[in-house]
């Protein structure tokens, strides 16, 4: 059975608690929120600290310190002045910590934070890293990074990225999601450190001078907007299409889809 009190919220394995859990006293901001496997809370969750091992939030999670996942899936946006860390997560809206670590997680929006490290996760959003990024076995539609890039076996859709500071390619990058293009081979174009170029102070990371058509993937991203508005605009996970329905939606080959899915 759920036991609410001022220190601590715990929503026990199989139960159901019908209704937010969110302070309503200044001594239940600091108290700490726990959800075990096959538990729900019908409404949003912030705590402390919010620890969800399985369960599931029809909500948002917020947490001042850290929020953390084993398994779980979230109907909401996930948002911590900490750390968001953890794996094996579904979350239907953006993911925003000062650190995000996660593993095997699918992401329905963006992902936010000074350090973001991802392994075999999808994000089918933008992901913005301010100090470090690193991506691992992973696909987004684009990456932004101000600081230090590591990326290792990385697709993405969209043909250009911004990245600010160090970057160290362990493998190209591939574009996927544009069809065929003219950029002098059938194969998936990839980017590597030749595709860094420089527009208005900042630097890319870009195909764009190796198209031929530019017509052509322009009136292709101008679709590709068109699949993610529809994730921006789903008012519940219910509307929001699966991950692998939306990606042949956007046409992203098979091939590139983490383990994840």
């Amino acid at each position: 059975m759920a036991s609410i009190d001022k220190t601590r919220a715990v929503v026990d394995e199989g139960e159901t608690y019908d209704g937010k859990i969110l302070p309503t006293t200044k001594a239940e901001v600091n108290r700490s929120v726990r959800l075990y496997q096959n538990s729900t809370v019908q409404g949003s969750v912030y705590g402390e600290s919010v620890s969800v091992e399985g369960g599931t939030v029809e909500g948002s999670v917020m947490a001042s310190n850290d929020v953390e996942f084993s398994g779980g899936t979230v109907h909401g946006e996930v948002g911590t002045d900490g750390a968001a860390v953890g794996s094996d997560v579904t979350v239907y809206g953006t993911v925003t910590g000062t650190r995000v670590r996660l593993q095997n997680a699918i992401i329905y929006g963006n992902v936010v934070g000074a350090d973001v490290i991802l392994e075999n996760c999808v994000v089918i959003g933008i992901i913005t890293a301010e100090r470090e990024l690193v991506i691992e076995d992973g696909l987004c539609y684009t990456f932004k990074s101000y600081g230090e890039t590591k990326l290792d076996n990385t697709s993405i859709v969209l043909p250009q990225a911004i990245v600010e500071g160090d970057i160290l390619l362990s493998t190209p990058v591939t574009v996927t999601g544009l069809g065929e293009l003219d950029v002098g081979d059938k194969k998936l174009p990839t980017m590597n450190e030749s595709d860094l170029i420089e527009v208005d102070g900042e630097t890319y990371l870009s195909l764009s001078p190796r198209i031929l058509n530019v017509q052509k993937v322009t009136d292709r991203l101008d679709e590709l907007e068109g699949a993610l508005q529809q994730v921006a605009t789903a008012s519940s996970a219910d509307e929001t299409p699966p991950a692998s329905e939306l990606l042949a939606v956007l046409g992203v080959d098979a091939s590139q889809y983490p383990d994840v899915l």
